[in-house]
């Protein structure tokens, strides 16, 4: 009976402990994955239980009137000038923001609705050249309206069109790479070779994108509210996943999950804290003057 050389027997045991490093760490994700399921209903029921209390307070607290709610509600997190005035009445977020925060709605909206919720690889390297240019061009077009309001020497004459424009073309090339960050860092079932965005959904989402500027600059005054709300919703919603991204990692929920709905512990963490900064902030300034 021959004998393995030494060279073999080295080899095999290595083999053999890269397998039961890949079973125990299968092993680990499956008890993770057991430990965020167990429970999960109640959590839901409670994540959905204080968005409902949240929206209570919004609309029937007394002694204000939603629309200084919503001003209210975001005074701490963006600039308050340069708005759109519809109606005699201006929007609780200034042009540039509105554009950034409601295409960030629209585009993930879209997104999902596409199927790419579980994407996970970057776009082409020309499509990542196309969203970083936008998010120039918004930079570009922020430092010139800075330089004006600051009575120094400015390249062309600032528009709260411009100011959306540009918003939009930001939130729209920041929005694929939140989903791709999200999907690599929580997702256990992503899917690493399809790209957050092609050229096909990066037309679509400029069509889409653009209707929405024209319809924020239309004057209707029905868009009112909509547009307010679009707004205010936006600059929650973004600042919510980055607060839950973080609460979901120190949770261990890395790589772990398969529905969104099983982020609900997480969720309502993040809940708290995105209201105790956001409420933090409109205090400070509101203090402030």
């Amino acid at each position: 009976m021959s004998q393995e050389s030494p060279d073999k027997i080295i080899e095999l045991a290595r083999e053999r402990i890269a397998e039961r490093e890949r079973s125990a760490q299968q092993q680990a994700r499956e008890a993770r994955v057991e430990r965020i399921q167990a429970g999960e209903r109640f959590w839901q029921v409670l994540f959905l239980a204080m968005v409902a209390a949240l929206l209570l307070v919004l609309f029937f607290w007394p002694g204000a009137t939603l629309e200084w709610k919503l001003y209210a509600t975001v005074h701490g997190l963006v600039a308050q000038k340069h708005t759109i005035v519809i109606d005699g009445r201006a929007l609780p977020v200034c042009a540039r923001n509105l554009g950034i925060y409601s295409t960030y709605l629209i585009s993930l909206a879209y997104l999902f609705g596409r199927g790419l919720g579980r994407a996970a690889a970057l776009p082409s390297r020309p499509i990542m050249l196309i969203l970083g240019l936008f998010m120039l061009t918004m930079v570009g077009d922020g430092v010139n309206s800075l330089l004006e309001d600051t009575g120094r020497v400015y390249f062309y004459p600032p528009r709260n069109d411009l100011r959306t424009i540009t918003g939009a073309l930001f939130g729209l090339a920041l929005t694929p790479i939140i989903l791709f960050v999200f999907n690599r860092v929580l997702r256990a079932n992503a899917e690493p070779t399809r790209a957050v965005l092609d050229w096909s959904d990066l037309i679509a989402l400029l069509g889409l994108n653009g209707i929405f500027v024209v319809a924020a600059h239309s004057g209707l005054n029905w868009l009112f509210w909509p547009l307010a709300f679009l707004g205010v919703i936006g600059i929650l919603s973004e600042l919510f996943t980055m607060h839950l991204l973080v609460a979901a990692s120190v949770m261990g929920y890395r790589n772990a999950i398969t529905r969104l709905t099983q982020l609900a512990r997480p969720a309502c963490v993040a809940l708290i804290t995105t209201g105790l900064f956001t409420g933090g902030l409109a205090w400070l300034r509101f203090a402030g003057g």
